[in-house]
């Protein structure tokens, strides 16, 4: 291990730092990872892409039916995205599992049916989508939207999401989410729209 203090004393102290590289034996493994992917970021120097967890809050109830419309009334909100490898950021991860749920219009949990409440699955592609609400803030919280997300041969994540410019968003879990967790949302056709994309 070298530190600071040997550097000066270390023959050739005044070469390139190449060729310092090149003494330590690391030149040829930056080379072949350049000569390999190109203009592409060497795999070793990427930060990988997974997407952050959140708390799963005390209102999740497994079983929720697989629908494409989880709820109706209130804003219409349609949310999709696709499932990756968090590895390469790209490779699609077809047949996992989403499992949506939030408050009401009213900002209340169903703790006896499945109202606010549903299962979608991945494409071969990767894609998801589902058809919602605009769930409203309650008791200081943001706007949000929980979520399970299981795939074979992958860890299940929790996690939720936020919107952009909630007044609320600096508030109990929201104020550590990272940016990719809180997403725009446009208006088309008389419908909101927002993408969120969810790396395993």
């Amino acid at each position: 291990m070298i530190n600071v203090q040997s550097l000066s004393t270390f023959p050739g102290r005044n070469m390139n730092r190449k060729n310092f590289f090149k003494a330590l034996g690391i030149v040829p493994l930056l080379d072949l990872s350049v000569k390999s992917f190109g203009n592409s970021k060497i795999p070793f120097l990427v930060e990988p892409c997974q997407t952050q967890r959140d708390a799963e809050g005390p209102y999740y109830k497994a079983d929720a039916p697989i629908r494409a419309v989880i709820e109706t009334k209130g804003t219409p909100l349609r949310i999709e995205g696709k499932v990756l490898k968090s590895d390469d950021c790209q490779t699609p991860i077809s047949n996992a599992i989403l499992d949506v749920w939030h408050c009401n219009n009213e900002g209340e949990y169903d703790l006896q049916g499945f109202k606010c409440r549903g299962q979608v699955k991945t494409d071969v592609n990767g894609n998801y989508s589902f058809t919602t609400i605009f769930p409203p803030a309650y008791g200081g919280r943001p706007r949000h939207i929980h979520f399970k997300i299981r795939a074979q041969g992958y860890k299940e994540l929790t996690t939720q999401l936020y919107f952009q410019g909630d007044p609320n968003i600096n508030n109990d879990f929201a104020r550590n989410a990272r940016k990719e967790r809180v997403i725009a949302v446009s208006a088309e056709n008389n419908l909101n729209k927002g993408v969120f994309n969810i790396y395993l």
